[in-house]
């Protein structure tokens, strides 16, 4: 299959980006706090140069400090770095209060980083340490940062958190499975929270991205034969989900297979399995990424 598949097929495949013009989302974000993780590259800093450019007071969060102020000297003045890690619990609920001592509540949060591991459960009883890594920054570490954030929204009657999720996380995942566990226990975290959140005005948006191509999804062979996102399409997709606030923006494959996975498990692993060597065997070697 070619490496750049025509922009009306990946529409079709709910891999291409549609997003808001830029006046919409100035309508939204403009004079307003927008706090987004995994900044320093990718999706983040994409997302971080779009909102800057019409008006938004963006608060940049990543682990490399000078990738991180890097971007915020792309977006201007109103940009803000904060380098942390995740995995600490401790600086990611610090610099979530630090945000709100400086700047105050902000009007949405993205929750966009992400660290990814391919690699089989097989190759991976002696690395417990990669469960521990994964979960602090794809679960835990997103929930220690959002609590001090979720509780300044509610006590303003007001505040949005976009959580960019994985369009795999309903599917069987070969190789993937700490990546899509962790993915998916922040993102049954926010299911739970919505209920409760709505009485205060406090909306959640999940975006479930498919492949994007990053530095994230680059060191899987066989993806560069795929459709995929560009980081700059996956920036518009998010922009749609500040706008419109939708609880889910998910391609339609992604629904689907979640739905014969549930009523079909055997079927859905049969059929997983015919994919492992589509993008090449898990078993047989590894990569890791953070965005």
């Amino acid at each position: 299959m070619p490496a750049a598949w025509p922009r009306g097929a990946r529409a079709l495949l709910g891999m291409a980006g549609l997003g808001p013009s830029p006046e919409q989302v100035g309508q939204v974000v403009r004079g307003r706090i927008v706090v987004i993780t995994g900044a320093s590259r990718g999706i983040g800093a994409q997302l971080a140069v779009r909102l800057a450019a019409v008006g938004a007071t963006v608060a940049l969060l990543a682990r490399d400090a000078a990738a991180l102020e890097a971007v915020a000297a792309r977006c201007g003045p109103a940009a803000h770095a904060y380098p942390v890690d995740l995995r600490d619990t401790g600086a990611a609920r610090a610099v979530a209060e630090r945000i709100l001592a400086e700047h105050g509540t902000p009007a949405v949060l993205v929750a966009n980083a992400g660290h990814s591991i391919r690699r089989s459960v097989a190759a991976s009883t002696d690395r417990f340490h990669d469960i521990e890594r994964l979960t602090g920054v794809n679960f835990t570490g997103p929930v220690a940062l959002t609590l001090p954030l979720l509780a300044a929204m509610r006590a303003d009657g007001g505040g949005h958190l976009v959580w960019v999720g994985s369009a795999g996380v309903g599917l069987p995942g070969p190789g993937f499975s700490g990546y899509l566990a962790t993915k998916a226990a922040f993102e049954a975290w926010l299911r739970c929270l919505g209920p409760e959140a709505a009485a205060d005005e406090v909306q959640i948006s999940t975006v479930h991205l498919p492949l994007v191509r990053t530095a994230m999804s680059a060191p899987t062979r066989g993806y560069d034969r795929l459709p995929a996102l560009t980081a700059t399409d996956a920036a518009a997709v998010l922009c749609r989900a500040i706008v419109h606030r939708p609880r889910v923006i998910s391609p339609w494959w992604a629904r689907l297979g979640s739905v014969l996975t549930a009523a079909a498990p055997a079927t859905a692993e049969r059929l997983a399995a015919t994919s492992i060597a589509a993008a090449g065997s898990p078993a047989g070697g590894s990569s890791t990424r953070a965005r």
